[in-house]
């Protein structure tokens, strides 16, 4: 399992160290497709909440998990995303890259967790 705080890490930081993590761990998931949800995730994080954030990254029973727990209990949306660069983009792409998208709001804030299976390499 990898676990990463705001405290300790950065956007660039979390998505390094899921990218390595899954190429290690998890080698039928692509590591930088991970990244990228990852990046995704992180950034709603920082740019919709006022509070930390935690990445916990794991796999168990067969499936990869992402997940970033906040301190907003606001639900993402998924909103037009705009040309100028000023955002709206995130959560299509996490919808886009990642199989399983699951909100989930607990206590004071909330976890987005993305999901891939993690299926067995294929005997040669």
């Amino acid at each position: 399992m990898l676990s990463l705080h705001s405290g300790e890490a950065s956007v660039s930081d979390a998505r390094a160290l899921a990218a390595a993590y899954v190429a290690e761990h998890c080698p039928t998931v692509d590591a930088a497709t991970v990244g990228t949800v990852v990046t995704e995730l992180v950034v709603n994080a920082v740019r919709h909440t006022s509070g930390p954030w935690l990445l916990v990254i794991d796999r168990a029973g067969g499936v990869l998990s992402a997940e970033v727990r906040d301190a907003s209990r606001e639900l993402p949306g998924v909103r037009s995303g705009a040309l100028d660069g000023s955002g709206g983009w995130g959560m299509h792409l996490v919808h886009a890259l990642a199989p399983s998208v699951e909100v989930t709001v607990d206590g004071p804030g909330k976890t987005v967790s993305a999901r891939w299976p993690d299926l067995p390499a294929q005997a040669a």
